[in-house]
């Protein structure tokens, strides 16, 4: 794993200064320590910091073809490179070293962008092409690998982590208020755009094309299933345990140790299940957290350690702990993202780090399989929906105001709402009434869209399927990509940790996308087909138990030990135009006492402020 840093003056006498090249490649130290790289040639330069995970001798980045018209550099893992590699040896290319990242120099030259169709993996990179004078910089399907990119009228720059932008001076560090409304709904920023005001985000399954002043996004993959299959639920069952084995199995290309990140529930479980099927020689890595009031999964993830005869390796977390630590995580996000998770994250990567440097994760199942309560939570409110007339609607609002909690709120809003303007995701916080609540008037007179427009856009491309498929796929477009995979590469790389994903390989994802509904939800009960097929591989208390994945006690935690903390943020908050300070204080002194649980809420003021605090 690695970080990579591109930058084109548009004026071709310009030329790009080495050493700020080299000072901006390197502030990615910790996604790359074992090796370093650089290219300049006048307007253009290239910057690689290099994690060796394959070919440990070679592989040194950027890396060219024989005569040096073409140039990369490359973060990720191309799966398949082993075959991508013998069909264009049989084509009459001449590879130099046994690494992933020749291939997609040979590749371009045999297939010019097409190449990208050919690669299974998790990747961003940029190639400069000498004789085209033309910067291609691409993204995976699934956005597993982060890429960000910020252009004026002078140059383009990208890099894997945004600090190597801002230390370009080519763009200050500005808050993005049209995005503010946005982070505080759902706790996170929904590409393109982040809360730096100018710098984006490369879409997943996109590439840029930057030529001359010119710069043209593409997509080049999606996962619109134009029909469900005809197919049983035995065929389907055996068809997708296949593609879960070759998953894992290409998950395990490795110079270096691997292990598992394991919290004991069905995903990651199931990935040690099928890991083991796979895997011939030694023991494997399990890493999990637990805290000393009971709170984790730990006992149940070392009855699966146990079963599977891994190396187990845990992790304690305390609340003192998970304090200091929100510096560290908006450190290495850079994005403000609230995932209490990300913390746990961080710290069990560099226990990790001790004993495996490739990890395997379950990240990814619940979007595939349907596995959040809030999908099924979901077809229940739209049945309500359909019954209750719209004449009904404003009664309903009227009545939101006497309801005792915000969680009552948020539900009649919703009943009120079509699917595609009431689900904004599993994160989802506020709607039109708590943000009437909350939001101060002159921060709701902004009337940003930012976050409706995404959403919007991406529900006329499902319009034509099954609500599940429809929410199945608006979350694997916004809040996986956005929130878990940036949370997932950002905790793990601030380690020099590589982590790896299974269940997000895209020929799973466009197989599981074209089977009906009634396989991935049943009874009520999600990820059925998933469940189906790793019975006889776990446990049954680990296959049908309630899902927690890495949980952290932030209720319990903003109630005791921080709630001090909390009221020195809110306090500063109530000095913006954002809020009402009185429902503010509300706010905290229900949680306080336990009347209502704003955790999620809080710990969105939080990170925002220690964002601002380390940003601004």
């Amino acid at each position: 794993m690695c970080g990579i840093f591109a930058m084109q003056y548009f004026d071709p006498s310009r030329t790009v200064d080495v050493a700020l090249l080299k000072q901006a490649t390197d502030m990615m130290l910790h996604r790359g320590p074992d090796d370093a790289g650089y290219h300049v040639s006048g307007n253009i330069g290239l910057g690689h910091r290099r994690l060796s995970i394959v070919d440990l001798s070679s592989g040194h980045q950027p890396m060219t073809n024989e005569d040096g018209q073409i140039i990369t550099v490359y973060n990720g893992e191309i799966y398949n490179y082993q075959d991508v590699r013998r069909e264009l040896i049989a084509r009459g290319h001449n590879f130099q070293t046994n690494c992933d990242t020749e291939v997609i120099v040979h590749g371009y030259e045999e297939w010019g962008m097409e190449c990208v169709h050919r690669f299974n993996g998790m990747f961003a990179f940029a190639l400069w092409d000498n004789r085209e004078k033309r910067l291609w910089v691409a993204r995976d399907r699934l956005g597993v690998k982060p890429l960000y990119y910020y252009i004026n009228h002078e140059a383009f720059v990208c890099a894997s982590e945004i600090k190597p932008i801002l230390r370009t001076g080519m763009v200050k560090p500005i808050l993005n208020e049209d995005v503010l409304d946005a982070y505080f709904t759902v706790g996170y920023v929904p590409g393109p755009e982040t809360m730096f005001k100018g710098i984006r985000k490369v879409i997943p399954g996109h590439y840029l094309l930057v030529h001359d002043t010119r710069i043209t996004d593409h997509e080049y993959w999606d996962f619109v299933p134009e029909d469900t299959r005809p197919i049983s639920f035995s065929q389907a069952k055996e068809e997708v345990e296949v593609l879960l084995l070759d998953s894992v199995r290409k998950r395990l290309m490795s110079d270096v140790p691997l292990g598992v990140f394991l919290s004991g529930g069905l995903d990651s479980s199931a990935v040690v299940g099928l890991m083991s099927k796979v895997v011939q020689e030694g023991p494997i890595n399990t890493f999990t957290i637990g805290y000393h009031d009971g709170y984790s999964e730990e006992l149940y993830a070392q009855k699966v350690a146990e079963l599977f005869h891994t190396e187990h390796h845990v992790f304690h977390l305390e609340a003192e702990d998970f304090l200091s630590s929100l510096k560290t995580l908006v450190h290495f996000a850079e994005e403000p993202i609230v995932e209490p998770a990300a913390i746990a994250l961080y710290h069990i990567s560099k226990l990790a780090r001790e004993n495996a440097i490739v990890l395997l994760s379950g990240e990814g199942s619940d979007e595939v399989f349907g596995g959040y309560y809030l999908y099924r939570f979901m077809y229940t409110i739209e049945r309500l929906h359909a019954l209750i007339p719209s004449s009904l609607y404003p009664i309903l609002k009227s009545l939101n105001r006497y309801l005792p909690k915000d969680k009552y709120r948020k539900y009649t809003d919703w009943m009120a709402m079509p699917l595609s303007v009431r689900y904004q995701g599993t994160s989802s916080y506020m709607t039109p009434t708590l943000k009437g609540k909350y939001y101060g008037d002159e921060f709701i007179m902004r009337g940003s869209t930012y976050l409706d427009d995404r959403f919007h856009g991406y529900f006329q491309r499902v319009k034509g399927c099954d609500p599940l498929m429809q929410m199945l796929y608006v979350d694997t477009k916004t809040w996986l990509v956005d929130d878990l995979l940036i949370k997932a590469d950002k905790m793990t790389m601030a380690t020099s940790v590589e982590l790896r994903v299974p269940f997000l390989d895209y020929r799973l994802v466009e197989a599981v996308a074209r089977l009906p509904s009634k396989f991935k939800i049943k009874n009520g009960a999600g990820k059925h087909l998933l469940k189906k097929i790793m019975a006889p591989y776990l446990p049954q208390e680990i296959v049908y138990r309630k899902k927690m994945g890495f949980p952290v006690p932030t209720e319990n935690w903003l109630k005791g030990d921080l709630m001090s903390h909390v009221k020195r943020v809110i306090a500063e908050l109530k000095q913006t135009s954002w809020f009402k300070p009185a429902m503010l204080d509300d706010m905290v002194e229900r949680h306080a006492i336990g009347a209502e649980d704003h955790s999620k809420f809080l710990m969105t003021l939080l990170v925002f402020h220690e964002w601002s605090e380390q940003y601004m």
